[in-house]
This record gives structure tokens, sequence and C-alpha cells, in this order.
């Protein structure tokens, strides 16, 4: 890299002392041109004058060139990842990145078809997912305690199911790597009433959710 750097600062120094003049047919050479560059060449000390470029060092450069490409590519990569978990407003431990969607934002009232203002988000998962090479995501579905707890059981199941699917046939998600379960009502996060025992929207809302769990590599 010594030798290249020198190469560099001769050819500056060149163009420094022997300017081109493009727009005529003849190079102007200054009378004293050179002296200045035996001068140049005095500064640098012995043996550093100019040098052939092998193989060896032209391979270095390439080798270079590579891993600057790969270190570029790992940035790019890690800006998309913190993007989608922004967006996503999702949490990261040492394992683990997990991710909540409302099920609200998923799905119509009663039911497991993706709501097509959901895709957004679920791309952000599957950037998320595939960007972080993970070996394997849980997906989850809960619901509130509205209705009997057979059928909330089986419509958290059906939920996570569909987001596995949507995962399967819109993204280049593995489907093999994911593993999905319903719980139902059986895992709030918030009250499904109030203490005086009046009904609490904001709760059930909350509780309305499917989790994501995307284990790191």
């Amino acid at each position: 890299m010594k030798n290249l750097k020198l190469i560099f600062l001769l050819l500056f120094l060149v163009s420094y002392v022997f300017p081109f003049q493009t727009e005529v047919d003849e190079i102007i050479i200054p009378a004293d041109a050179h002296e200045k560059a035996i001068a140049a060449l005095k500064q640098l000390g012995p043996g550093r004058g100019a040098k052939k470029i092998n193989s060896h060092m032209v391979k270095i450069d390439f080798r270079m060139n590579e891993i600057l490409g790969v270190m570029r590519g790992i940035e790019a990569k890690s800006e998309k990842i913190e993007s989608a978990l922004k967006d996503l407003s999702a949490k990261e431990t040492e394992t683990e990145f997990q991710i909540e969607l409302s099920g609200d934002v998923l799905f119509d009232f009663d039911k497991w078809d993706i709501r097509t203002e959901a895709e957004e988000a679920l791309k952000n998962v599957a950037e998320v997912i595939n960007a972080s090479k993970s070996p394997k995501v849980k997906i989850s579905g809960h619901t509130d305690s509205k209705g009997a707890a057979d059928y909330n059981q089986q419509l958290s199941e059906k939920r996570a199911e569909s987001v596995k699917n949507w995962l399967k046939e819109n993204t280049e998600v593995d489907p093999k790597i994911i593993e999905t379960s319903g719980y139902g009502e059986s895992k709030p996060v918030a009250p499904n009433t109030n203490p005086d025992g009046s009904d609490n929207p904001e709760g059930r809302q909350k509780n309305r959710r499917v989790e994501i769990v995307v284990k790191k590599k």
C-alpha cells in the first residue's frame, strides 16, 4: 500500500509541475520542472522512485475492493433492519426481535383474512426475518375475552396461521422456519374490564394482537 501511495503522490506532483493545457497541441513544460521533480524524489528518500505495479499488488487492491463492497452491503442491510424495526415499534434483546401487531390493523372484526392496510407492516416483518437470517420465527395469535373461550382459541390460531400464509405467499420468507400457535384470551396484556366490572374497550383492543418473535442467528 505504501508503494501505491507513493505512486499516487508522484502522479500528483507530475500533474502539478507539468500542467496540461487541453486547448493547445503542445505541452508547455516550465524551465524548472526537472529540478522540482528531482527535489521531490529526494525528499521521499532512497529507493522511493517509481516502481512497477506487480500482479500481487493488483490482487491486494482487488481484495480490498471486495472487502469494502461486503462492508457496504452489511451496512446497508443493517440500515434496512433498523428502519423496519423502527416502523414496527419492535423490541430487541440479545437473542431475538419482538414484534407486536394490532389485531385491529391486521384483520376485520371476527375475521382472519389479512387486510390490505396491514401488508406494509408484514413486509417490514419479512425484511427483519430475511435480513437477520433468522433460523426460527414464532407467530402467536391472541384475542380479548368477548365471546366463548373455545371460539376465541380457534380464532387466534387461524389468525396466526393467516399471517404465516401471507408471508409464505407474498415474501421470500421460508415457511419452514415459522411456527404458529394461538392462545385465545388466556394471555391478556391489559384488563378486559374496569375495576367496577364495566367494559374496557382500550384494554380489549390491546389484547387483540399477533406477536411475532424473530430469533437471531
